[in-house]
């Protein structure tokens, strides 16, 4: 692998968070602030901590497996290549509108839908279409991790995001609603600026990511005919939709509740005391209803979806698992490295030192700061990767120090915009690590193409806290 590679830094930054454990003492907020002796993590743990995060976020693995699966079925069907070569030649020449698009979709999806990995569904199509445009594949993941930290620092109605820390914070969905807009479209103002500067100033090799391009194939009926491609466009595009709606807050965030009233009635519909449906469809989907469905339910509709193109375009079922095994295999380095990477969430549950490191940070002022507040969050998104951890291990004490709970909606906004700016440059960050291995850039080339985009996103964050601080 390349010198500086991804998973070495990855791996740097587990055992330095280990060494951390028996450098620092715990601390922990519990209706009040307690230090306690060092409590390191040992030998064993060093072992035993990555193990369980494949017990805990094993799913999520699952998931991306479940996304190379269904490429490899949808590029068995010769579709995937055919729909990425009209793309190309429908935005020949129009790279801008092409980036403005495809960027203000997926960053508007997370920014609705909390998205993070599960855009990784539209991963392999991204890359084939901006490698046959002649882009590279650093060009890639920024599009797409750029485009996934944008949405995460503008989250409206995002329930794993604004949602998470609004019920930390005991504050809405709506508050500061048009200074989080506002951070969304200079956001994506941004990256659509510097990824169309990239691409007209970076040489890209002859070979550049050609191991990704979906291959050329023709599926013919027994007749000799040409299959279509709107079956499996159809199938795709319905997937990509019900991942969404399954996805938005719709009780929560718009107080529509008619489809959990309709969850409940269909899960408890019985025949003769049998309740038919809930039986079919499973315990799993009991607890889920529309708008609060997961990576599980999306890994079911994928797996689906893949049968339902091995049937469409009778594709044998032989032919169907290897193309299972071999869409798979892409993804494996980077369902590994992102389950690897909660092993730093899980020490840092397990000893609690994150606020022995942000404690004299929250307190050289006084009440509210923006500066120190946004430096330690982001700190604490990069140990605790998931905005539910971030929120419970940092949170309560900060609003032990602030009395005035008219700052608690820009002490969400801050958080939720140093999570999304973590999730570029961290080397905890399972997008990062997720889409770079699938793309085979190393994190060095991933950090010189990303750099000052972080710096320009990073001002203009610091500019609207201020505003919505002095209005």
């Amino acid at each position: 692998m390349k010198k500086n590679n991804t998973l070495k830094v990855l791996l740097i930054a587990i055992l330095f968070t280990f060494l951390l454990t028996w450098i620092l003492p715990i601390t922990y907020f519990n209706s009040g602030l307690y230090t306690d002796v060092r409590y390191p993590a040992g030998l064993f743990d060093i072992f035993n901590y990555p193990t369980l995060t494949f017990y805990y976020f094993g799913q999520m693995a699952i998931y991306v497996l479940a996304v190379g699966a269904f490429y490899g079925v949808f590029n068995k069907t010769g579709v995937l290549r055919k729909v990425s070569d009209k793309i190309v030649k429908l935005f020949k020449g129009k790279e801008i509108i092409f980036y403005s698009a495809v960027i203000t979709l997926l960053s508007t999806i997370v920014a609705f839908c909390g998205f993070s990995y599960e855009l990784f569904f539209v991963l392999p199509l991204l890359a084939a279409i901006i490698l046959l445009m002649g882009h590279d594949k650093v060009t890639v993941a920024i599009t797409l991790i750029g485009s996934i930290a944008v949405g995460f620092m503008g989250s409206l109605f995002a329930k794993q995001i604004t949602g998470t820390y609004a019920g930390t914070l005991m504050t809405n969905y709506t508050d500061l609603i048009w200074f989080r807009v506002a951070m969304l479209v200079l956001g994506i103002a941004i990256l659509v600026f510097n990824v169309v500067r990239r691409i007209k100033k970076v040489d890209v090799k002859k070979d550049e990511g050609r191991e990704l391009l979906p291959e050329t194939i023709e599926i013919k009926t027994k007749k000799g005919k040409k299959k279509a491609s709107w079956p499996a466009i159809v199938v795709f595009d319905l997937v990509l939709l019900l991942m969404i709606l399954g996805a938005l807050d719709f009780s929560g965030a718009f107080k529509i509740e008619i489809f959990e009233k309709f969850h409940e009635t269909v899960m408890s519909f019985a025949i003769k005391d049998y309740q038919i449906f809930s039986k079919i469809l499973g315990s799993t989907l009991q607890q889920a209803s529309f708008g609060n469905w997961s990576t599980v339910e999306f890994t079911t509709i994928l797996l689906l979806s893949s049968g339902l193109l091995a049937i469409i375009y009778r594709i044998k079922l032989s032919d169907m698992f290897n193309s299972f095994k071999e869409g798979a295999s892409k993804f494996a380095l980077s369902a590994f490295l992102m389950i690897l990477a909660y092993t730093v969430l899980i020490t840092t549950s397990n000893h609690p030192i994150m606020l022995t490191i942000l404690k004299p940070l929250l307190e050289i002022t006084n009440g509210f700061n923006s500066v120190t507040l946004s430096v330690s969050m982001f700190v604490a998104s990069i140990f605790n990767i998931d905005a539910y951890y971030t929120s419970a291990a940092i949170l309560p004490y900060v609003t032990s120090l602030i009395e005035d709970t008219s700052i608690y909606p820009l002490i969400g906004f801050i958080s939720q915009s140093m999570q999304g700016l973590a999730l570029l440059i961290a080397p905890t960050s399972v997008v990062l690590l997720g889409a770079t291995s699938y793309l085979k850039v190393s994190y060095t080339e991933w950090f010189k193409g990303i750099w000052k985009i972080f710096l320009e996103l990073l001002v203009i964050a610091f500019i609207i806290f201020t505003i919505a601080l002095v209005i």
